[in-house]
Order: structure tokens, then C-alpha cells, then sequence
């Protein structure tokens, strides 16, 4: 994918984001809301109060079956669990009980609010054309940080430990020439 061609889709990606967020916004409620006991004891309680979150039975994705790009058109078919965009979370209805999945997608924008939504989102096309899905760094590290959250009781400050992660990556999984 072509460096200019990459940044007109990062355009598109951010103005279907302003408009999906609008679309879903008398269905937002802040995910404190949902009073998951075990994660106000590894969020604060800021965190939870400003973080919306939308039920759906499906979680919604930006046309990205044009780009010529296997690895994000393909994204459109995915069966999603969840999904970040800006400070909202979507949830998929099924899954609306479950407080890891909830976890998984505050991580991420803990992960956003820190990167900034053009680094974040570049940073989730890289790891995802060129580690795929799961091994994108982003999602490794959700993930990661999840099952934690699942076999333990003992809280620790998620915030701290993920922005001092990402402030130790290397610059190339923000450097679009690797995809062009």
C-alpha cells in the first residue's frame, strides 16, 4: 500500500469513526454503568465513569474491503468480540456479562488515549498486514493483559504498565513504509 494511498484511508477510517460514534450515541453508557466488580479494582474509577460503551449484535468496522489489502478487507468479516473506536467500546450482546472482554477493550484505549488515534490506528494496520490478527503487538498485548486479568484476583495498575510498554517500542511499528 502506497504512503498517500495509506493516509487517505487513514482520513476515511477517522471520519467513518465520527459518524459510526455519532450513529450509536443515544445507545452509549459509561461502562461503570455496568458495575463489573473486578474491574473497578484494576481501572480507575475515571477510567470506567468516561469510557462509553454500546451493545450490539454486531460490532461495527469501517469499509475496508477496497484497499487492496487482504489482511484489513478481511476485518469486515471478522466475528468480533468487541471493538475500541476513540472512547467507546462496542460489545457484542452476547457477550454484554462478561467483564474480560470488557477488560480486553479498555486496554486498547488506554493504548489510544496514549498513541493518539493516528498512531494508534497505524500502529493496528502494521501489526495486522504484517504479524496478522493475534500477533499484531497491539492485540498481543491486550490479549496478554486479559489472561492476567482472568487467572488472577490480585490488581495491578494497567494504565502504568501498558504505557510504559508502548513507550519502549520501536519506532518501525509506527513507520508505514513498512507496509508500502
Amino acid at each position: 500500500m502506497e504512503q498517500e494511498k495509506f493516509r487517505r484511508l487513514l482520513s476515511d477510517v477517522k471520519k467513518w469513526i465520527v459518524q459510526t460514534l455519532a450513529e450509536h450515541d443515544a445507545q452509549k453508557q459509561p461502562v461503570a454503568a455496568a458495575n463489573f466488580a473486578k474491574l473497578e479494582r484494576f481501572y480507575p474509577a475515571g477510567l470506567l465513569q468516561r469510557v462509553q460503551r454500546v451493545i450490539v449484535d454486531r460490532c461495527p468496522v469501517p469499509p475496508l474491503a477496497n484497499t487492496g489489502t487482504p489482511q484489513l478487507s478481511d476485518i469486515e468479516n471478522w466475528d468480533l468480540k468487541g471493538i475500541p473506536w476513540e472512547n467507546t467500546i462496542f460489545i457484542r450482546r452476547d457477550l454484554a456479562g462478561w467483564d474480560a472482554v470488557h477488560f480486553h477493550e479498555l486496554l486498547h484505549i488506554v493504548q489510544w488515549e496514549y498513541l493518539g488515534t493516528d498512531d494508534y490506528l497505524t500502529a493496528w494496520a502494521i501489526g495486522t498486514i504484517t504479524r496478522g490478527y493475534r500477533d499484531n503487538p497491539l492485540e498481543e498485548m491486550a490479549f496478554r493483559h486479559q489472561s492476567r486479568f482472568e487467572t488472577t484476583d490480585t490488581p495491578y495498575d494497567v494504565i502504568r504498565e501498558v504505557t510504559a510498554e508502548i513507550a519502549n517500542w520501536p519506532y518501525s511499528n509506527f513507520d508505514i513504509r513498512r507496509i508500502t
